[in-house]
């Protein structure tokens, strides 16, 4: 059975649950990336060095997912994204 909608025709809204903290979330789920500000040419360097950061840490796959950020900045740089 559906729930039951408005007179004007729409569906109810949905109702959303409060943000978790950062630190409540479950094992293994990665908050999203951080936004980098600045041109291309800048991102591309503020992703690689945040990828040498999670290098040094021992986070291979952070600083991979890092350096992938970084090339698609430096394609997008270069005018190819």
């Amino acid at each position: 059975m559906a729930p039951p909608t408005p007179r004007s025709g729409h569906p109810p809204r949905p109702t959303f649950s409060k943000l978790r903290s950062s630190g409540s979330g479950p094992a293994g789920v990665r908050p999203a990336p951080v936004r980098v500000n600045g041109s291309a040419v800048q991102k591309q360097a503020q992703w690689l060095a945040r990828a040498a950061d999670a290098e040094r840490s021992g986070d291979g796959v952070e600083a991979e997912l890092c350096r992938q950020y970084a090339e698609h900045w430096f394609r997008v740089s270069q005018g190819q994204d």
